[in-house]
């Protein structure tokens, strides 16, 4: 796995400094959680190659969404790259508790794997690093088995070191009881009570006059010279026997320790493989957090030609940041508010040239723009807006201050012209120049001549740039050149002060006079070096701030119009939310309606078919009072409900020879006679009796069907006779039934058969050419249950020619009706293949 970024082409040592780039980098690497990634940060380059940059930038998407609950690499103060050396050299000595640290690290790099293993959504990027990882785990085991969590040889590390520990124990012990009891039987002998260890043996303190009454070794005086450090004969063998395993246990932990660190430099090329994976891990985790304090985010990758920051911010200005600047830097820097820099270089506008006054932030935007620039190429997160687009640069060179150099016997001058021509050899299609006060320092003659030829160079390589610079000469060729364009710093007459704003637009003055008032210059001096400007150089000064203001004014209207267009945008969005919304609405609606119909039509073709057969029996049993109403009232009794808001009853009195409706059976009519709460109704061209409270008025749109469904029918012959016509009378009877007012004789209705047969007359043929297939299909199956009704024997369906599907489907589904009994190809006179003629089922 190779995680390091290696040097880069696009910047020298000169541009890196002059933009701050190490200061950056210093303030980013505080954020890193072990040494590997501080080093790793401070080291960053620019990526030489735009498909690695690509997969670093995915690594850091998935890092961020990885370490959003909690961080992929713990903080350690362990110098792991240090250890890591150490271990390879062995100078100075790597101890146990070092061991610790370095298996610590590898434990870390272990559960940072196995999160991005185990990742949901999956992490592609990261993953192939960790494929690369080479098995630790034996050295892990054996260092836990061997070492405690301090570095110490743990006890049961060997069974000999064991046995002599508890020896060691055994011995010890054995040596304060019999020194006890020497306390305990000599203590007019003896300065003190206690036991002390000297020279690894175990001694009692003896007073200097006691010194000779008994026999043993002295090991010395103590500090004050009123006593010594005395060994009793009879624990001289006993002590010996604790320094000798004392000694021996001594060895042992060398020995086993000895082994343990031979074993880690076998390992050492699978902890450096880690090693590398936490420190580049760290380095992402370190470019997120700083991410997350500043508000910044990955820049997008632009085409060529085009840059574009919104909302940019120096991080070496913002304030969110002082923290990190103090303990990166030692001091924190700027800690008030500072003003956000919009900018953006297009191919109709590659080179922006600023012009502005004195401290109005000129210097501040160029490096701003070439510092991002920068690290955006180094796969850092940038402070900035969302939409901030930064293209893939070959190269990139800055010049800002002084570039004088004593020792090298260089002017001020003279070093700015080599890096004047560090960028004209450098510029190309995929180049970036910041150049800082170009053409200052000598003649302004000369230096314009130079500025000017430079940016035409520039403008023929096809080089992003941004100069900034005091000369007029220079700002209004970059006008009247295609590609390169001006903006200003902007400047509050009113005030006297800079605003810190960068405005597209035409060349500003310096303002050095203001400037020079503001930090409280002489008045006399200052007056004395306005009144030698002359009266052009003031009409000039007029002239611009005449501009400045008609631009401000056109950027307020500007931002009023851009807010309507905001405003008209979320409108038009939130109606065309609205409008799918309705659609969706209706479409779930009709489907619902639908639904319910087609069930409620199998259901009452059911219902309908035992109501006949019960009305049958009825009439053959004698019965015939209220059954046609009964029929009614059961087989619409469970009508499905659409919903909605029903429809107002139209009011006004009724009227004879005006239209009317049926309140409960919906039927039109009209009325014919009204007398005494009776009406009688012309119905499709019979009359009808009901109660005058069971009628409204009818609307006009129902009145003309009424009217011409009544002409209809006085213009229609008689329908068909015969059984099945008989069994359609029922449904008559019924509907006459429901009119006829309760308690009126069998003499008052009319005739069974005569209102059905001209209620529920429909026509021999249905015609769907043109229709769709779904439609049509329902419309047959409609019109089917209408034949059925009215007793209809045969009927015809004509559906054309046409590419055949509708025919095909049209046929197919009537021989699986339930109520067709044949299905024939139309005769030559019948419609041929363009008709299919249909015999349908006895009702009965």
């Amino acid at each position: 796995m190779n995680t390091a970024v290696a040097p880069s082409p696009l910047l020298s040592p000169a541009s890196a400094q002059a933009l701050e780039l190490p200061s950056l980098l210093a303030v980013i690497s505080r954020l890193a959680a072990t040494d590997l990634g501080r080093e790793g940060i401070l080291g960053l380059q620019p990526f030489s190659d735009e498909a690695a940059l690509g997969a670093h930038r995915r690594r850091y998407e998935e890092a961020a969404r990885l370490g959003g609950e909690q961080p992929l690499v713990p903080d350690s103060e362990a110098p792991v790259g240090d250890l890591l050396r150490r271990l390879a050299s062995g100078l100075p000595p790597i101890e146990g508790a070092d061991l610790v640290r370095l298996a610590e690290l590898a434990r870390a790099s272990r559960a940072a794997a196995q999160r991005v293993r185990s990742a949901d959504p999956p992490c592609p990027g990261l993953a192939e690093w960790t494929a690369e990882l080479p098995e630790i785990e034996p050295l892990l085991r054996r260092i836990e088995r061997t070492l405690d969590r301090r570095g110490e040889v743990r006890e049961d590390a060997s069974p000999r070191l064991a046995a002599l520990r508890r020896q060691l124990r055994s011995v010890r012990d054995q040596l304060y009881r019999d020194l006890g009891d020497y306390v305990a039987s000599h203590r007019d002998e003896l300065s003190e009570d206690t036991i002390p260890m000297r020279g690894g043996r175990l001694v009692v303190v003896q007073a200097a006059g006691a010194r000779g009454r008994g026999g043993g070794l002295v090991h010395g005086r103590s500090a004050t010279g009123k006593s010594f450090y005395f060994e009793p004969l009879q624990v001289v063998e006993t002590n010996n026997t604790l320094q000798q395993t004392g000694e021996d246990e001594e060895a042992e932990r060398r020995r086993i320790l000895a082994e343990l660190l031979a074993e880690a430099r076998a390992a050492l090329p699978a902890l450096e493989a880690h090693g590398r994976f936490l420190g580049a891990l760290d380095r992402l985790q370190a470019a997120v957090r700083f991410a997350a304090r500043c508000g910044g985010r990955l820049a997008e990758v632009a085409p060529r030609h085009r840059l574009s920051l919104a909302g940019a911010r120096h991080p070496l200005l913002d304030p969110r940041l002082a923290e990190l600047r103090a303990e990166a830097l030692g001091q924190p820097g700027h800690l008030g508010a500072i003003v956000p820099l919009d900018v953006e270089l297009a191919p109709g506008r590659r080179i922006l040239v600023i012009t502005g006054p004195n401290a109005g932030g000129k210097t501040v935007a160029l490096k701003t723009i070439g510092l991002l620039a920068v690290a955006a190429q180094c796969g850092l997160p940038i402070p900035a807006g969302a939409g901030s687009r930064v293209p893939w640069l070959g190269s990139l060179v800055a010049t800002v201050g002084d570039d004088q150099d004593m020792l090298a016997d260089r002017s001020t001058f003279s070093g700015r012209l080599l890096r004047l021509r560090e960028a004209w050899e450098a510029a190309g299609p995929d180049s970036l120049v910041l150049l800082d006060e170009l053409g200052s320092g000598t003649d302004p003659a000369e230096g314009a001549a130079l500025s000017i030829a430079l940016l035409e160079g520039l403008l023929e390589r096809g080089s992003l740039a941004v100069i900034t610079t005091h000369l007029t000469e220079l700002a209004a060729a970059a006008l009247e050149m295609d590609g390169a364009a001006c903006a200003a710093m902007e400047f509050e007459t009113q005030t006297g002060r800079p605003t810190f704003r960068l405005m597209p637009g035409p060349p500003g003055g310096s303002e050095a006079l203001a400037l020079a008032r503001r930090l409280g210059l002489p008045a006399a001096w200052l007056d004395r070096a306005e009144a030698r400007l002359g009266s052009e150089h003031r009409d000039l000064r007029r002239l611009l701030a005449e501009v400045d203001r008609l631009r401000l004014e056109l950027a307020g209207e500007r931002l009023r119009l851009d807010t309507e267009v905001a405003d008209a945008e979320k409108l038009r969005l939130r109606l065309d939310a609205e409008r799918r919304a309705l659609e969706q609405e209706r479409r779930e609606v009709a489907r619902r309606t639908r639904s319910e119909l087609e069930a409620f039509r199998r259901e009452t073709g059911e219902r309908l078919r035992q109501e006949v057969v019960r009305l049958e029996e009825s009439f053959a049993a004698g019965r015939r009072r209220g059954l046609a109403a009964a029929a009614v009232d059961r087989l619409f009794a469970q009508a499905p409900d659409l919903g909605g808001e029903p429809e107002p009853e139209p009011a006004g009195p009724l009227v004879v020879g005006q239209p009317v409706r049926h309140r409960g059976l919906g039927w039109h009519g009209v009325l014919r006679q009204l007398d005494d709460g009776r009406a009688e109704v012309l119905v499709h061209g019979k009359r009808v009796r009901s109660r005058a409270d069971e009628l409204v008025p009818a609307g006009g749109a129902a009145a003309g069907a009424t009217r011409e469904t009544a002409a209809a029918a006085h213009s229609r012959q008689s329908g068909p006779a015969g059984p099945a016509a008989g069994r359609a009378d029922l449904a008559s009877a019924a509907a006459a039934a429901r009119a006829r007012p309760r308690g009126s004789g069998p003499a008052a209705a009319p005739a069974p058969g005569r209102d059905l047969e001209e209620a529920t007359a429909v026509p021999s043929e249905i015609n769907l050419i043109g229709v769709r297939v779904e439609p049509a299909l329902e419309r047959l199956d409609s019109y089917l249950d209408s034949a059925l009704l009215a007793s209809r024997r045969q009927v015809r369906v004509i559906h054309g020619h046409g590419t055949g599907r509708l025919r095909q489907a049209v046929r197919q589904h009537l021989r699986s009706h339930a109520a067709v009994a044949d299905v024939r190809t139309g005769a030559p006179d019948e419609g041929g293949n363009g008709a299919t003629v249909v015999t349908l089922r006895d009702a009965g």
